[in-house]
């Protein structure tokens, strides 16, 4: 896997809008962060674009996407907000440039960070053996909450190349063992739309993570159990849940939570599971890089 270069003071940084329309008072308290780590930010030039929920045009966001990945001196590239999006920006690129893969190798790696709808560019990345950052996007800067520093310090630490440490409570460990594999995965529905494309991920031997929010809850069944049927949980070396929140059932209840269909669904499997990992949409979102290896020794997970 190729790592990007580290970050340090001076470095140009860019940010982009693949799905949903962002506008520029979302972006105060971000701008001010990047600021304050000596970093020098540059807008795509249709970050504010409007067209209807998405921001800008496909072939705006496309422009934008391929002025980011294509920058001569950027060191890194930040998303500003989820929603949906991201596969329309990468169809529109390959209307484009033809070979999205073949062109992306021709680029030079720079840290790609988001999470939610951006799932879908991190698995085009790692198909394409690029690590990047499975971190916040730059509208919730503005939601200050108690996780919010910590969430920020967790980015700028993997930015700066500082190794990572999570502490896991052991109740949240479904089969403990020790594990070490490469990071793969994101947002569930994400995963599930993958399932028979190019991008969906080869799994084989490594540590899968998935998140998600506000689904209902039987089509989180759906989703799992469609996973496993396509093999994502075949051969892992550990799956890690992270936060799965505001989900919603109807007036005849499922009758299920989350875990309990992660456990039913891989209750006999031979490989631990990691519940309430602090990443996804609820307020704690730390960073992590996808396609680097993470280990997990006695409740610790390092990268």
């Amino acid at each position: 896997m190729q790592v990007p270069q580290y970050l340090q003071k001076g470095d140009t940084v860019l940010l982009v809008a693949p799905a949903r329309n962002v506008n520029q008072g979302d972006l105060r308290e971000f701008e001010a962060w990047i600021n304050g780590q000596g970093w020098i930010l540059e807008f795509a030039p249709n970050l504010f674009s409007v067209d209807n929920q998405f921001a800008g045009t496909d072939d705006q966001r496309a422009n934008d996407l391929i002025w980011a990945l294509s920058h001569p001196t950027a060191k890194a590239i930040f998303t500003a907000r989820g929603g949906y999006g991201s596969v329309r920006t990468l169809e529109a690129m390959k209307k484009k440039l033809g070979d999205l893969d073949c062109w992306l190798q021709t680029q030079h790696p720079k840290w790609f960070v988001g999470f939610s709808d951006v799932t879908t560019i991190h698995l085009w990345l790692q198909k394409n053996n690029w690590v990047s950052i499975h971190g916040p996007v730059a509208t919730q800067w503005s939601l200050q909450h108690e996780s919010s520093e910590k969430n920020q310090l967790q980015l700028a630490n993997v930015l700066n190349g500082n190794p990572l440490l999570f502490e896991i409570d052991q109740v949240n460990v479904y089969r403990p063992a020790n594990f070490n594999g490469e990071l793969i995965g994101g947002n569930l529905s994400l995963l599930y739309a993958a399932l028979g494309t190019d991008l969906q991920p080869v799994t084989d031997g490594k540590v899968l993570l998935i998140e998600d929010l506000d689904e209902y809850l039987y089509h989180v069944d759906r989703m799992l159990m469609a996973c496993k049927n396509a093999g994502l949980f075949n051969n892992i070396q550990a799956l890690l849940v992270g936060s799965m929140i505001d989900m919603n059932d109807n007036a005849v209840p499922f009758g299920k939570t989350v875990k309990e269909m992660i456990l039913d669904l891989l209750g006999e499997a031979n490989f631990p599971v990691v519940f309430d990992v602090p990443m996804g949409h609820d307020k704690q979102n730390y960073a992590v890089k996808l396609g680097a290896v993470c280990n997990f020794d006695n409740s610790t997970l390092t990268q």
